[in-house]
């Protein structure tokens, strides 16, 4: 179901202390034939470049280290992870093909298409993969940048709520006020529960 946009509660760290946005994520890869439904993601605003893990897909996992060697031969543009990703450390920038291959740190630049994150529709945006990895798949700031974003505690609940919609989708109903965060919680808008993954 198409919604206009996204409202999510903040689940909180076992230590009680922090927590984060968790969603669901259709899409589709420019270099993948298969579509992904229903895919766990997390709204991540400390995150700079939005990334896909692709190795956490287990029946895909045979064909990360093709995937990665023809974006090597093809000069597909690449960034390095670091911060969270890598634990703290850095990488050395990689020059030779086997240096790229070894490389765990590596993130591809594609196209995602058809993205809908929590049932709203996303245009088609630039996206990293990475062949190695098994984290979550983060939407950072390249992507959050462009969103009307909110972020207050429910009145009704107590809870910590984030609403957010693409600036070029804001329509007179999705534009939102302090005292959205404090209404919003009788059903008017659902919260995206995580439904099972899939790709076909």
């Amino acid at each position: 179901m198409m919604n206009k946009y996204i409202e999510l509660e903040l689940i909180p760290t076992p230590n009680g202390i922090g927590g984060s946005f968790l969603s669901v994520a259709s899409f589709k890869l420019d270099n993948i034939l298969p579509a992904f439904h229903n895919i766990p993601v997390k709204i991540d605003t400390g995150c700079s470049i939005s990334t896909i893990p692709l190795a956490k897909f287990q029946t895909l996992k045979l064909f990360c280290e093709s995937l990665k060697s023809a974006d090597i031969k093809k000069n597909i543009p690449y960034e390095i992870s670091y911060g969270v990703e890598s634990s703290g450390h850095k990488h050395e920038r990689p020059v030779t093909y086997n240096e790229k291959m070894q490389c765990t740190a590596l993130k591809f630049q594609h196209t995602i298409l058809n993205l809908q994150i929590a049932g709203v529709p996303i245009d088609n945006q630039t996206i990293y993969v990475n062949y190695n990895r098994k984290g979550n798949i983060l939407i950072g700031m390249d992507i959050l940048q462009h969103w009307d974003i909110h972020m207050e505690i429910s009145k009704a609940t107590g809870k910590n709520l984030l609403l957010a919609c693409p600036q070029n989708q804001l329509y007179p109903e999705t534009t939102f006020s302090k005292s959205d965060a404090g209404c919003l919680h009788s059903g008017q808008i659902k919260s995206a529960g995580i439904s099972s993954p899939s790709y076909t």
